[in-house]
């Protein structure tokens, strides 16, 4: 059942006890996904932060996602991700304000923060290994001179509303009227609001505060 979700398989073995950094797990692992009609399917899956593509495990051929809109919600680790159009966000609280990671990379040159575009074709000495998708080809190697960057961006949903922030001042402007509530909160409690799990203490304060 899953086959009918995927496009072509990669032309290419992944190590699955060391997949390559762009990868948001350290492996692939069996995983809940939950269909809009209802099935439920279980598969081996991890995500691809750079294409931002789920990347399923069918007995050693690798394959990506290719008709989201058909998923209802994809369990990894007993982390929920669903779909938003193409790519796929974690999401860390539930209630009237929703809070989403969207786990996101870039190539960059070592010891730059300027983005590197995918087109190059410098390599290390490893094969290459690469997704076919439709009728284009996309290497996955990591070429030797770049690093994996994090681009990660964080959502709110409010009032059926998407925003996005990326820093504190971003996110305190979401809540004009309890501004003040919140930067107590997050002073006394010494949160990073680029931690996965002080976000979800941040976005649990926030629903007590709406409610």
């Amino acid at each position: 059942m899953i086959l009918c979700l995927m496009v072509q398989d990669l032309n290419a073995q992944i190590d699955q006890s060391s997949p390559l950094p762009q990868f948001l797990f350290p492996s692939f692992t069996k995983s809940l996904v939950k269909m809009k009609d209802g099935r439920q399917l279980s598969a081996s899956i991890n995500y691809n932060m750079v294409d931002e593509e789920m990347i399923f495990d069918q007995k050693g051929i690798y394959m990506a996602l290719e008709k989201p809109q058909e998923i209802d919600t994809i369990y990894i680790q007993n982390r929920k991700f669903v779909p938003v159009e193409k790519a796929f966000y974690e999401v860390l609280v539930n209630g009237q304000v929703t809070i989403f990671i969207q786990h996101k990379s870039r190539y960059a040159p070592v010891g730059s923060n300027t983005a590197y575009g995918l087109k190059t074709q410098t390599l290390g000495p490893s094969s290459v290994q690469s997704i076919n998708v439709g009728n284009q080809t996309r290497q996955i190697n990591v070429p030797e001179n770049v690093t994996v960057s994090p681009a990660t961006l964080y959502w709110a949903k409010i009032n059926g509303t998407m925003n996005k922030f990326t820093n504190e001042k971003q996110f305190l402007k979401l809540f004009p009227d309890k501004e003040a509530r919140l930067k107590e909160f997050m002073k006394d409690s010494d949160l990073d609001i680029k931690v996965r799990e002080d976000l979800i203490k941040l976005g649990n304060f926030c629903n007590g505060l709406v409610e």
